[in-house]
């Protein structure tokens, strides 16, 4: 067990001749070198965009909801009686207009679906993988096809046709209806 533990000793063999000039690394070397593991796709620059378009709706839903809980909540304690009136009595109603109140209630509601909306458009360019309109335009293009964007020339003069001749038919009609025109004295 002494043995396993001193260090082995180099036998006197010949020292190899000093390179004349750098060689490259054997292929089989260069194979199995392998470059540093890439961040997680989470963590990549294009998906923190993305989810920073989420996290932003997010954000702005939730201030919205907390701007809206505080507007119903302050309406609500207007009409909640004092603690010492008499309960035979009616409660005092809003002293508002109430064109001002739907205004209102549009208003928060507005805000509430536009920070919806933002969370949801970030959360489908995350989930579909698109960062820019260039890389909505490139998907939407693979899905259509080549031919997707071209028109059927035969088509359009059929339709053309079509139209025209229809249009004849009417002109006929629209002239005998059409007043003669007077002339004021």
């Amino acid at each position: 067990m002494a043995k396993d533990k001193e260090p082995p000793q180099a036998t006197p063999t010949q020292a190899p001749p000093p390179p004349s000039q750098p060689s490259p690394p054997p292929q089989s070397l260069q194979a199995t070198i392998q470059p540093p593991e890439p961040r997680s796709p989470i963590l990549s620059q294009r998906s923190l965009k993305q989810l920073g378009l989420f996290f932003a709706g997010a954000g702005f839903l939730s201030l919205s909801t907390l701007i809206t809980r505080r507007a119903v909540a302050r309406k609500h304690m207007v009409t909640v009686p004092k603690f010492y009136s008499q309960s035979n009595r009616t409660v005092n109603k809003i002293q508002s207009d109430s064109s001002f109140i739907a205004f209102e209630a549009l208003h928060l509601a507005t805000l509430n679906v536009l920070g919806f909306g933002i969370m949801l458009t970030g959360g489908l360019a995350w989930a579909f993988d698109i960062s820019s309109v260039d890389d909505l335009r490139r998907m939407a293009r693979r899905h259509i096809g080549p031919t997707g964007g071209q028109t059927d020339e035969d088509a359009e003069r059929q339709i053309e046709e079509w139209v025209a001749k229809v249009l004849m038919r009417k002109d006929p009609k629209g002239e005998e209806a059409k007043p003669s025109t007077k002339t004021d004295d």
